[in-house]
């Protein structure tokens, strides 16, 4: 865990834990999370980097099926909403945010005529210009709010990148709790539906159950729209202040 940091466990940790959780669940309820082959190898791959690796993995599932829906949504929020041509957007607000965005990273967005005549061009703008936003922004202290919507649009991503990772596991874990109460029943003539079986098999379908319904493309589409525009409204906090400062500047000389 120490070697990453908070939004790595948040965005990109948390997920694959929560597509490992129905293992964890059975192996806890059934008694064997203390076995010590169970522990040893726990243990190796916490010491060999496994945290890390798996955040990485699941960071990777979740930039690929960002591309897929950024695609289909028509371009990232923040990118939509410094559209000109972009229908539905509040002009007045989408101007003040573009002015703040060109302010503080002196990139010239392209004017409505220019957009229309090369549409590409025009986005490749705006996300050079929003890229450096987010790099002036870093600062958890100073905008908390963009932190921490970065790292909610991050979990909601990286969770539905993994999703059927995490629903094929869960399936799996099932079936074979389900598997273990048969094989009692049937080969060795014990009672199956015993209480330690019973939580093991409710709290297995539970873990299936949340892998169902919480990653969702409609969650991710809603995070990446509180980020979008904490990161916008941060720009324009940006440029207030250097508006600020050049004023002081121009009074002292």
């Amino acid at each position: 865990m120490l070697w990453l940091d908070d939004y790595e466990r948040r965005a990109r940790l948390a997920p694959g834990l929560l597509a490992l959780l129905p293992v964890s669940v059975a192996l806890a309820v059934l008694g064997l999370s203390k076995a010590p082959v169970v522990v040893s190898v726990l243990t190796a791959l916490s010491l060999a980097g496994g945290p890390v690796v798996l955040a990485e993995l699941v960071r990777h599932q979740g930039r690929k099926v960002q591309e897929v829906l950024w695609a289909s949504w028509g371009g990232s929020p923040t990118i939509q909403k410094l559209r000109l041509r972009q229908e539905g957007q509040n002009s007045l607000q989408r101007e003040t945010w573009r002015k703040a965005v060109s302010s503080v990273t002196g990139t010239e967005l392209a004017s409505a005529r220019s957009e229309r005549a090369n549409p590409i061009k025009a986005d490749e703008a705006i996300e050079v210009a929003v890229g450096q936003v987010r790099n002036l922004t870093r600062d958890e202290t100073k905008f908390p709010l963009v932190r921490a919507e970065n790292r909610g649009y991050g979990f909601h991503r990286n969770l539905y990148g993994i999703r059927w990772t995490g629903r094929t596991t869960a399936l799996l874990v099932v079936l074979g709790v389900i598997t273990y109460m048969l094989w009692l029943a049937n080969v060795e003539h014990q009672h199956a539906l015993t209480l330690v079986n019973v939580l093991a098999l409710t709290a297995t379908v539970a873990c299936l159950a949340i892998w169902c319904v919480l990653p969702s493309q409609v969650r991710m589409k809603s995070a990446a729209e509180r980020y979008a525009y904490e990161l916008l409204q941060a720009a324009v906090v940006l440029a207030a202040e250097k508006t600020a400062a050049a004023g002081a500047d121009q009074q002292q000389a």
